[in-house]
């Protein structure tokens, strides 16, 4: 039984390891920068390696009819795909991906483009990568995995804990900025700023550059507070812990979340780390 168990894990991480090395060429090639993808900090992907536990499990009776392995493949990825961005959306507020964009899609969770590479991909993993992957397994013996398992196991809940803390924390982190842009929003009431939504918007065209149409107002603005808009920027950035790593590698791992509560305050939080982040290279030049 254990060792059973042992070999359903490892299939689980290197193939989450796999699907994550695909997401990371795949979409460092489309963003022109390597992207550290996936929802935790390490080298792996679960919902790939859940995937293909369920393809190798569930599609082995079909395994002699690739047009069945296709058909079914893409139907369970899909599934799979749509109830984990629904699973962690309710549980983090959040939308992480969305193909609304795409074609053929539903409710921006699945498209048919993925869906169909998933299907080439589950025929792969059934006819070539998971027999190579059982042939390398079986070079070591018993004891030997089981400690490999367990040694992975411990590092990976690690992970998955201190991940999950993480999202908790940036969450708790847009509800401070928001609240922070709520008070410094109180000043403007007069000028029509008289949300935090108004001014995050205000300041989000501050930090992309966008208001030199406004320039009147903006300097009206700063006279009449006393403080300009670049120094709140920088209040909310120390006070707020902007630069921490593993916010801005979610943030850079899942360009298009989308944040139900407080995406005025994601928005304003990634416009301060892109004009921090063009400062930098302006200075490297």
């Amino acid at each position: 039984m254990y060792y059973s168990l042992t070999l359903i894990f490892l299939f689980f991480i290197i193939y989450a390891m796999i699907g994550w090395l695909c997401e990371e060429v795949y979409c460092s090639i489309l963003e022109g920068y390597l992207v550290n993808r996936g929802f935790l900090n390490g080298p792996y992907c679960p919902i790939y390696g859940v995937g293909a536990l369920i393809i190798i499990y569930v599609l082995a009776p079909y395994a002699n009819s690739p047009l069945n392995v296709f058909v079914m493949g893409v139907f369970l990825t899909s599934l799979l795909e749509y109830l984990t961005s629904w699973g962690m959306e309710k549980l983090f507020h959040a939308k992480w991906w969305d193909y609304s964009d795409h074609r053929f899609n539903i409710n921006g969770r699945v498209c048919l483009l993925n869906s169909t590479m998933f299907g080439g991909l589950c025929l792969i993993l059934m006819y070539l990568v998971h027999p190579l992957v059982k042939d390398l397994l079986g070079l070591f013996h018993k004891s030997q995995l089981m400690i490999i398992a367990l040694i992975i196991f411990i590092l990976f809940l690690i992970d998955l804990v201190e991940s999950v803390r993480e999202i908790l924390a940036f969450n708790k982190k847009l509800d401070a900025i928001y609240e922070s842009t709520r008070e410094f929003a109180e000043n403007f009431k007069e000028k029509g700023l008289a949300t935090a939504n108004q001014m995050s918007k205000q300041l989000i065209d501050y930090a992309d550059g966008k208001l030199e149409d406004a320039s009147d107002q903006l300097e009206e603005v700063k006279n009449q507070a006393q403080v300009s808009f670049s120094s709140f920027i920088s209040k909310i950035r120390e006070k707020h812990f902007l630069d921490r790593y593993a916010n801005k590698r979610l943030v850079k791992a899942f360009p298009a979340m989308i944040h139900h509560r407080r995406q005025t305050s994601l928005n304003l939080y990634k416009a301060i780390i892109h004009k921090k982040a063009s400062k930098k290279n302006e200075a490297i030049k």
